[in-house]
């Protein structure tokens, strides 16, 4: 309300006028009127003083920014305005106890300061997050923080300084398997990767915004606080630990890096949990060695220290390059797989690293990339300076830099080599383990196992196709008696070399032959007819004979012979495997009955030749 000064002056200066009339003391004349302009002067002060406060009141009543001011000792509430309320939407007084309550738990320990900018906190009751800045000032004879409030909400694009390169960061997280997330000094998740929020059944959108004690139990989170008490000093941890996640036991190897502002101060805390239970399966299946783990170290490669300390602590190569094929980050793990200095490969080309072989290919991949945004994942094998050659899992992706709107590409290597070896020691385990079940350890040669799953394959595909094969059952002669006589361990050398001698005599690689158990051997001949047959049991005889092994109780000889019985057919619908092993079977048996030695052809009965064909001139010598 305005003061009509001229209506105020003319009062007192007539009282003034009929005092100084009546005064006949010039010095007390004086006096009075000193003192009376003294008060004069004071109530012209705080009329002042008064108008203006009730102006700024005025400016903080209906001002759009939501405005506290508190007690700095008591934290009580000295003034708001109605900016508090209505930046919530409703209409409940006890909104601005609520938000001075977390204004002043967060100003507590910075009552020596006198100013405080752009603090974030998170305010569960209304599921708000707030930033805000104060300042100390005297309200009222009174020591006060007046404090002025944004609501955020819990993007954290939108609380961090992430604007210009956070998709890089997210791209980076969405194609990590480790568990990843960051988080203020007091436990606010900033960011996350979404297996970090997936372990929890949350979205990283869902997880973001919100603080750590809402995932954690209260003893979990005094075990995180004793880790990080190194890292809030500025060091960064690493510790290994058995973590529980969807009912499984895990074995994660987290490392905590601190995170720093412009200033160099620590604002944020990052942590990279990955999962090694895999590869110490694997290690203990195979070799029981621990796989050896890649740790890279923080290096600045960029103005945006929350960046670079991101993509430096990934266990894995990361760079990426802009639109142009030109390289503006990586870390030292990228650098030293191509072997460049770091210094020499910012701005560098990326046409110049590449194979002259595959360069059009690469080039032509990238840009399909930066045109339709597919994902791009292939495996390659590179040989590192020094090194022995390792494998990589190369994953390209696009992002935009919403600075200028223009696209890049992120590229990020991952380390297959211990999986690679653990996969080809798995191979040859199932190959020797194969080997080692289809061969007869004594004599070498196929076991009964193959014999049996060969000869029923090349009697389907013969009667397939209507071709002729034929068998050789073979038995040495008077073996029992040459194990009782000579004892067993000469036995097993005298079948090992049958067996070299008869596998000799086979050429053709279709051909099997095979220890049918004990002294038993037989020969698969596929597309072989009767006197194919008959020339190679013949030879095989004749091969043994000339091993010339000394057997003075044979009934058949003064060596080690060999009885040999020959059956041939034409596989026939109705007809099985089984009936030729069975004809060359009974020609095996007439052969023993015809004084050993020799070998005996199968023949039907019914026909104008005898049962058997004997070989008359091996029983002759």
């Amino acid at each position: 309300m305005d003061v009509n000064y001229q209506y105020l002056m003319k009062p007192i200066l007539n009282w003034w006028q009929a005092i100084t009339e009546l005064s006949t003391n010039a010095s007390l004349t004086i006096t009075l009127w000193l003192v009376i302009t003294v008060l004069l002067i004071s109530l012209l002060v705080i009329l002042t003083l008064v108008r203006r406060l009730k102006t700024c009141k005025s400016l903080l009543t209906f001002s759009a920014t939501p405005t506290l001011v508190l007690d700095v000792k008591k934290g009580s509430i000295l003034y708001s305005n109605t900016a508090i309320t209505d930046i919530f939407d409703q209409e409940n007084s006890n909104t601005s106890h609520i938000v001075a309550q977390c204004c002043f738990e967060r100003l507590s320990h910075l009552a020596e300061q006198t100013a405080i900018t752009t603090d974030v906190f998170h305010i569960k009751q209304l599921k708000k997050t707030l930033r805000f800045s104060a300042v100390q000032i005297n309200y009222q004879r009174r020591r006060a923080w007046l404090c002025q409030i944004d609501h955020i909400g819990t993007n954290s694009s939108a609380i961090s300084p992430w604007d210009v390169d956070g998709q890089i960061v997210n791209n980076l997280f969405s194609s990590n398997s480790a568990f990843v997330h960051i988080k203020t000094l007091d436990g606010l998740i900033l960011n996350c990767s979404p297996s970090w929020a997936a372990q929890f059944g949350q979205s990283v959108e869902q997880v973001s915004g919100h603080f750590e004690h809402d995932f954690y139990s209260s003893s979990k989170i005094e075990q995180i606080k004793s880790y990080e008490k190194a890292v809030v000093a500025g060091d960064i941890q690493e510790y290994e630990e058995w973590n529980t996640a969807d009912d499984n036991n895990i074995l994660l190897q987290t490392m905590k890096y601190p995170l720093y502002d412009e200033h160099k101060k620590i604002v944020a805390i990052l942590t990279v949990s990955n999962d090694l239970t895999e590869v110490m399966e694997l290690n203990e299946r195979l070799l029981n060695e621990n796989g050896e783990h890649l740790r890279i170290e923080a290096e600045l490669s960029r103005h945006n220290s929350l960046l670079n300390s991101v993509i430096n602590a990934t266990p894995d190569p990361v760079a990426f390059m802009n639109g142009d094929g030109k390289y503006v980050g990586a870390n030292l793990g990228y650098c030293e797989v191509l072997g460049v200095e770091h210094a020499d490969l910012i701005g560098m080309d990326r046409t110049l690293l590449l194979n002259q072989d595959k360069k059009v290919w690469l080039l032509e991949q990238e840009n399909q990339l930066l045109l339709d945004g597919k994902s791009v994942r292939y495996e390659e094998l590179l040989h590192l300076a020094d090194q022995e050659p390792r494998w990589y899992e190369i994953c390209k992706q696009r992002y935009v830099n919403h600075t200028n709107g223009e696209n890049g590409i992120l590229i990020v290597y991952r380390d297959l080599t211990e999986r690679k070896r653990i996969e080809y020691d798995l191979e040859q385990a199932i190959e020797k383990f194969d080997e080692l079940s289809s061969v007869d350890q004594l004599t070498k040669i196929a076991n009964r196992r193959t014999f049996d799953t060969k000869l029923q394959h090349y009697w389907s595909t013969h009667h397939r196709e209507i071709k002729q094969m034929s068998l050789l059952f073979c038995d040495v002669d008077s073996f029992k008696l040459y194990n009782d006589n000579y004892g067993h361990p000469m036995g097993d050398i005298v079948l090992a070399k049958i067996a070299q001698v008869m596998n000799d005599q086979v050429h053709r690689g279709a051909d099997l032959v095979a220890r049918y158990g004990g002294e038993e051997f037989a020969v698969i001949l596929p597309n072989t007819d009767e006197e194919g047959a008959i020339r190679l049991a013949n030879k095989i005889i004749k091969a043994v004979q000339g091993l010339a092994i000394e057997h003075a109780y044979s009934k058949a000889a003064k060596h080690v012979t060999l009885s040999i019985g020959i059956a041939s057919m034409c596989p026939e619908h109705e007809s099985s495997e089984a009936l030729l092993l069975e004809h060359s079977d009974k020609a095996l048996y007439m052969a023993k009955e015809n004084g050993r030695n020799q070998y005996c052809v199968y023949a039907e009965k019914g026909h104008d030749q005898e049962m058997a064909e004997l070989n008359f001139d091996l029983l002759k010598s």
